[in-house]
């Protein structure tokens, strides 16, 4: 048996050695493989996921050869045991778990925009969820032709229950409204910056270089580069310009827009899902301490004349607010989890009562107003409204822990070989 390995590992050497500029053999499982070029593509999936968490990522990458070899192991029994993916009913499952995540927010828009905001495709999720519906399905096939039966009672599920009563506290959330005053310089500055905004518009339709104006003109970081950004995700852009990026992605055209931070001249150069590659040439907007002060002013008087019930949070919003992704809708910015915000913004929030309206908050680039609606969450949520949950994740434990046996068994009777790390 291990002359017949050691001919197969010459054999797969010399195979691997022949096509090294097409792809490298990174692990060798009797006759499967699993290429370098599979386990990067992973890798590099888990460091733009997990960047955020320095500890979680550390541990993933170092568990990854294993889950690779975990994975191919599954594989090599569900071929030897002609198990079949009907992946039609498993997309239907897809769906639903979509339907349902939808639900947590007003529309389609809100709920793609807080995906594109987290550097989200929805493909990708969609993606993602088929591929944990595909490993799931298939363990329980395995587990059902080796006989083994997976089963929870309500004893075991009320135990867990009563043992992890702290982990079903429901997040506390509201339904959060705003008014954002974004501080502006007065009329005769504002002028300025349009006169020399126009100026250099004129100079591009006569054919003067973008880069050249970029570095005569532009006021940020890039412009002795040209302007040239390069890739940068859509979500680490200010909302207005993120947007206002991915809706005109494709455009062969120099295009032009306003940001809170100043006028942006934008040339696309190219693009993909999560992320555009662009130059631009930039003004900043001209601020001043008294800029500032006026616009505190303003939001201060709005907000008496709705204490004082001269116009209501959503008129108010309608037709002061500066933020235009929010302004129709009265405001109103979404169902909020109070632990995902700033810990300022979190302390103001959390302590307004229901229908409360907050004093007048300094923001990233002005003043806001807040008003919160339908508070829940802080409390334990009830044993029925989780039973299910508990079931199911009681039931995932026990068919991986049976599973791990099973694959076990098959790793030590199988040949392996990580040829490369």
């Amino acid at each position: 048996m291990k002359i017949k390995f050691l001919v197969l590992f010459l054999f797969i050497f010399c195979l691997s050695a022949q096509f090294i500029w097409a792809d490298r053999i990174f692990i060798q499982i009797n006759d499967s493989l699993i290429l370098e070029s599979e386990y990067k593509e992973k890798l590099k999936s888990l460091e733009q996921n997990f960047s955020q968490n320095k500890n979680l990522l550390d541990s993933l990458k170092e568990n990854l050869i294993n889950k690779l070899i975990n994975d191919k192991i599954l594989e090599i029994i569900a071929d030897r045991e002609s198990l079949n993916i009907d992946t039609s009913i498993l997309l239907k499952e897809v769906e639903k778990r979509i339907f349902d995540l939808k639900s947590n927010f007003k529309d389609s828009v809100e709920f793609e925009t807080y995906l594109k905001q987290n550097g989200v495709m929805l493909k990708d999720l969609k993606e993602n969820y088929l591929q944990q519906a595909k490993n799931i399905y298939l363990k329980r096939q395995i587990l059902a032709k080796s006989m083994t039966k997976i089963y929870v009672n309500e004893n075991q599920i009320k135990k867990f229950y009563e043992e992890n009563k702290d982990s079903f506290i429901v997040k506390p959330s509201a339904d959060i409204f705003h008014i954002s005053f974004v501080i502006k310089p007065d009329s005769l500055r504002f002028m300025d910056l349009l006169q020399k905004f126009e100026s250099i518009v004129f100079e591009l339709k006569n054919g003067k270089d973008f880069s050249q104006l970029a570095r005569d003109y532009s006021e940020d970081i890039y412009a002795k580069n040209g302007g040239n950004v390069g890739y940068k995700k859509y979500s680490d852009l200010s909302i207005e310009l993120g947007s206002f990026l991915f809706q005109n992605k494709n455009s062969d055209t120099v295009l032009f827009t306003q940001s809170r931070n100043g006028l942006h001249i934008i040339k696309v150069l190219s693009s993909n899902d999560d992320s555009i590659n662009f130059k631009q040439i930039f003004l900043k907007m001209p601020l001043t301490r008294e800029d500032s002060l006026a616009t505190y002013n303003r939001a201060k008087d709005i907000r008496k004349d709705i204490l004082n019930n001269k116009i209501s949070f959503e008129n108010a919003a309608e037709k002061f607010s500066d933020d235009i992704s929010t302004k129709d809708k009265g405001g109103f910015i979404g169902k909020v989890y109070f632990e995902m915000l700033s810990e300022n913004l979190k302390d103001i929030l959390a302590n307004l009562k229901e229908n409360e309206i907050s004093n007048v908050v300094k923001g990233d680039f002005g003043y806001e107003i807040f008003l919160v609606k339908n508070k829940t969450g802080g409390d334990i949520s009830p044993y029925e409204e989780v039973k299910d949950f508990i079931a199911s994740f009681l039931e995932n434990k026990r068919i991986e822990e049976e599973i791990e046996k099973i694959v076990n068994k098959e790793k030590s009777n199988s040949f392996i070989m990580i040829y490369s790390e």
